[in-house]
């Protein structure tokens, strides 16, 4: 396999209208602390599973009305949950981490809670990540390693059994029938029922310390650093590309991965959410509507809205918002980039450029220019920057600019 690092000409749309979002916080009834995963069933309703304390709940659900909290008064083992998921059968899984004490995982048909455990089969005591296979078993990546539930008895592989590491964090079937792990400390690792294969940086990820495994619709399966600060990996099944600032990530810290309806693979992490359609990367954070620029979950539910889980609480971006802003945007070209001494902006049709502002990573304005196409950088250090580009109609463009 081999490596193919990947430098794009990135063009950032930042949303510039409100209403985009809708929020949700402990005032309208979201559990207290980080949202971390976030799930749609098959009845329409929205969970959400996360924690601050031992004593308040972890697991919330919103019918579209009302947001209804379950602790362990309810029947959850747990109030410090961090992984959810719906089987086939209509049952819910959550997965804690054991920071209290507490062990494994809470399943509820819709009227009875069961606790497994690392006594009852359980290769770990925290559940990073559960998932269903093709044949119905129940898949938990965890601390201690992967546990296959059948239904009656745990499966477990480990370090013993051909893993590289049993600090799992996240489990997928991919669609050729194979099963990918990250792990927290080297890589990931590929099992194809038989054979455990770790893919490292060696390979061509960005890091060996992975928060989550992702597969798209295209079949590319991606993985996320989330604990090394080094971006994104995804591997095409010949070759590995790795993302990250540079290339229009708002964060290299991922720690949530999801798609959309329409194809787009969206990232969580630290600063805000990304959203790649396969050539150009969108970014939103706070300045657009998001409750927090901290991300831990994503879903996109069937009617297209796209659910945060933030520290601050639930943030929806609705159905459509952006897409009626995008279809009316000047779609202005920069080049070269990245770019030495002059750059030169392109403007489509008959559209002209009213001014340029340019700032700094940090959102300095560094200069401001009017009626030109060219921007002279050659006095500018080296670093990435920013091009406000506002046009005679009044509409405007950020276009991420590499300075070498």
């Amino acid at each position: 396999m081999k490596t193919q690092l990947s430098f794009i000409i990135v063009f950032i749309t930042f949303i510039g209208y409100s209403q985009t979002f809708t929020n949700y916080t402990v005032a309208d009834g979201v559990i207290p602390g980080v949202i971390y995963e976030i799930i749609q069933d098959t009845d329409g309703d929205i969970w959400c599973v996360g924690w601050t304390e031992p004593d308040t709940p972890g697991i919330g659900r919103f019918d579209g009305t009302e947001w209804t909290q379950f602790g362990t008064e309810d029947g959850p083992h747990s109030n410090t949950m961090v992984s959810s998921f719906q089987d086939s059968s209509g049952n819910y899984w959550f997965g804690c981490v054991p920071f209290f004490g507490d062990d494994g995982v809470s399943m509820f048909d819709g009227t009875t809670w069961i606790q497994f455990s690392t006594a009852d089969g359980l290769a770990g005591s925290n559940v990073e990540d559960i998932i269903e296979d093709t044949d119905g078993n129940i898949w938990f990546a965890t601390g201690g390693g992967a546990s296959m539930f059948d239904g009656t008895t745990f499966t477990n592989y480990t370090i013993e059994d051909g893993l590289s590491s049993n600090a799992l964090t996240g489990v997928i079937q991919t669609t050729n029938g194979d099963f990918w792990f990250s792990t927290a400390d080297s890589g990931a690792i590929r099992f194809d029922g038989t054979t455990f294969t770790n893919i490292t940086v060696e390979d061509g990820l960005a890091s060996n310390e992975l928060s989550r495994v992702f597969q798209d619709q295209n079949e590319n399966i991606w993985f996320s650093s989330g604990f090394s600060d080094t971006g994104l990996t995804r591997f095409d099944g010949d070759s590995f590309t790795i993302f990250t600032t540079v290339d229009g990530l708002a964060s290299n810290n991922i720690r949530e991965i999801a798609e959309d309806n329409d194809g787009n693979v969206w990232f969580g992490g630290g600063f805000g959410a990304s959203r790649f359609d396969g050539t150009d990367w969108l970014v939103l954070d706070q300045s657009d509507g998001l409750l927090s620029s901290g991300i831990r979950g994503i879903e996109a539910d069937d009617e297209g809205n796209i659910w945060f889980g933030t520290f601050e609480g639930v943030s929806v971006l609705n159905a459509g918002s952006l897409s009626t802003e995008e279809e009316n945007l000047t779609s202005f070209s920069i080049f070269p980039n990245p770019v030495q001494d002059q750059l030169t902006i392109q403007a489509p049709g008959a559209s002209a450029v009213l001014k340029v502002n340019l700032y700094s990573i940090l959102g300095e304005l560094i200069t401001s220019q009017e009626n030109t196409t060219i921007v002279d950088m050659s006095t500018l250090s080296s670093g990435v920057y920013f091009a406000e580009i506002l046009a005679i109609n009044q509409q405007a463009q950020t276009i991420k600019i590499i300075k070498k």
